[in-house]
């Protein structure tokens, strides 16, 4: 008998293994979904300027980063403690003006290197709403630093809008890597500052933009990472306490449907054989001059290097 309703991801034509250059972009789940990857020791950059919710933002720091925008003073403000900047998460202010310019053109510089022989980008949205700055309403913002909300005019977009934003960051991703594929996924994160019905219109929205971009670009695909929170872990025992994220379980079990579409069988065993080293790493050492200790110490070096030789070969 089945208990659910299991999602059904396509086929993909996209193979990831530990050759794999892969950038992730978006929301904090971005961060989570990246965070694995990471820690099974892939080549990765997880939102290289930071947090990044809506696609006409994202599609804002893709364009700044290809044209290599040099950020100034003048991008940024002082909040009582930090100097900020509304494309820049909060992870990016800096008590001086100078260490937090110097800080996200060296991210931007970083984020373009990579992007040019990257082989994958995951691009996660969150929210359909979107804030703009009220003296600019044409200026999209990344990260409201706790302002004044008369600072801001937040809105739904519409699905114009989003397909407009995903197309022009699929355009200015291939000028510099026309190999590029691009997976898109909606945050499964519930966002109910509007209420229920306002972040399914939000989610609706960002589904709608996706279908018609993938209708448009064969570089693109789409991971129902949504989908599989929605219907498989409708269950609130997969929600964390607030019952708006997903639990650590839930986004195991995300990232475990993600590695079977994308990764091949061979690199899975070999992602197996590093989370058991990592795992031995991460043991509890009680006494480091210890005879016992030094030789599980060697031992782990020796293997390192094995793992290291075996999967770059």
């Amino acid at each position: 008998m089945d208990l659910f309703t299991k999602v059904d991801v396509p086929k993909s034509s996209i193979s990831i293994d530990y050759s794999s250059r892969l950038m992730f972009v978006g929301s904090c789940f971005a961060e989570n979904i990246g965070r694995f990857f990471v820690d099974a020791k892939f080549n990765c950059l997880v939102n290289p300027t930071g947090i990044i919710y809506n696609p006409l933002s994202i599609c804002k720091m893709v364009k700044s980063i290809v044209n290599q925008k040099i950020y100034d003073e003048l991008d940024f403000f002082f909040d009582g403690n930090n100097y900020c900047s509304y494309v820049f998460h909060g992870a990016y202010s800096r008590g001086t003006v100078q260490e937090a310019v110097a800080l996200v053109n060296s991210c931007m510089t970083d984020a373009l290197v990579f992007l040019k022989d990257a082989d994958i980008v995951f691009i996660t949205l969150g929210t359909s709403y979107v804030y703009f700055l009220a003296d600019h309403p044409a200026q999209p913002v990344c990260n409201c630093h706790k302002q004044k909300p008369d600072t801001f005019i937040r809105r739904l977009v519409s699905i114009d809008e989003v397909v407009s934003a995903l197309s022009d960051i699929v355009y200015k991703l291939s000028t510099i890597n026309p190999n590029l594929k691009i997976i898109f996924t909606v945050s499964p994160i519930r966002h109910l500052r509007d209420g229920a019905h306002g972040n399914r219109l939000s989610k609706s929205t960002l589904h709608l933009g996706i279908k018609q971009v993938l209708q448009k670009f064969d570089c693109c695909e789409y991971f129902p990472s949504y989908e599989i929170m929605e219907d498989e872990l409708r269950d609130y025992r997969f929600y964390a306490e607030d019952m708006v994220h997903p639990s650590p379980v839930a986004e195991k079990i995300i990232w475990e449907r993600l590695r079977d579409t994308y990764i091949n069988k061979a690199c899975q065993a070999q992602i197996s054989r590093v989370e058991r080293f990592m795992q031995a790493v991460h043991h509890r050492i009680f006494d480091p001059a210890s005879p016992a200790t030094i030789n599980f110490c060697k031992k782990n070096l020796t293997l390192a290097d094995v793992l290291e030789s075996e999967i770059q070969g």
